[in-house]
């Protein structure tokens, strides 16, 4: 054999190999990516901490995993996803989720349908009904935007206040008639039960309000069937770039026969299930 043909065969040889060793490593980057696929991590607030917890028995089947990150406000679970430091997250209604979208410039979307609703009453520790609210008493609200709006309904909805029409996402400023001279006092959702002990009633969801050791069926008065419709909490994801087969994995687990038992039989009314 030439000199030729043996620089040939060894030019053909290092090829082979080269070209051999590209395709293990797209596999093995493939294989890795799938594992990682397996693993999903979900962003929610304390609210949905226990009903994550029992799906996360639904999810956790044929090798894949379900991680549980615990955000401490409404903010912070939206940006991890914008960000990319969580697949998916569950804590939200749409009208949130579309309002935090217009006023913080993310990508972020709805996945599959609602999973479950819960309802805002009005809730008191100090009268038995509307009619003994005096002139002037205090009405705390949650300060975000959508649920904000979503109560000043309520109390449009029992006579309280009136708004102007047309407006989807009323504000304060939004408040046509007052006659009681109502002082609405905005804070965080989850601090509402506790203003209780100091202001004379507060505008609550039904989860909260079991959640902070109240009965969600002793308020004074409640939204509309119709409005609470509107408020379904959904999985969501980023828009596009978003992981959607994690999405349609926690919500089938979500809605499981064992979740949906699970749901009725732990808030007892606070939670409607949706499937």
């Amino acid at each position: 054999m030439n000199i030729k043909k043996i620089l040939s065969l060894a030019l053909i040889l290092a090829l082979i190999t080269s070209f051999t060793a590209c395709g293990n490593s797209e596999n093995n980057s493939s294989s890795s990516a799938t594992e990682e696929k397996k693993t999903i991590t979900v962003g929610t607030s304390s609210t949905f901490k226990d009903l994550l917890t029992e799906t996360k028995k639904e999810f956790d089947k044929d090798g894949y995993k379900l991680n549980i990150k615990i955000f401490d406000d409404l903010v912070t679970p939206n940006i991890a996803l914008q960000e990319g430091s969580i697949d998916v997250n569950f804590y939200q209604h749409r009208p949130y989720l579309d309002q935090f979208n217009k006023n913080k410039g993310t990508n972020l979307e709805q996945y599959g349908t609602g999973i479950l609703k819960y309802y805002m009453g009005i809730y008191s520790n100090k009268i038995k009904n509307l009619n003994q609210l005096k002139d002037g008493a205090t009405v705390t609200v949650p300060n975000d935007p959508s649920n904000r709006g979503r109560a000043l309904k309520v109390l449009e909805t029992n006579g309280l206040i009136k708004l102007k029409s047309g407006v989807a996402t009323p504000t304060k400023l939004d408040i046509s008639e007052n006659r009681k001279n109502l002082n609405i006092v905005e804070m965080d959702v989850m601090k509402l039960v506790t203003s209780l002990n100091d202001t004379d009633c507060a505008v609550i969801n039904s989860i909260v309000a079991f959640q902070g050791g109240l009965n969600p069926k002793s308020a004074l008065a409640y939204e509309s069937q119709t409005e609470s419709n509107k408020y379904s909490i959904v999985v969501a994801l980023k828009k596009d770039k978003g992981d959607k087969k994690a999405a349609e994995r926690l919500e089938k687990a979500l809605k499981s026969k064992t979740v949906k038992k699970y749901l009725e039989e732990k808030y007892k009314g606070a939670i409607t299930p949706l499937f």
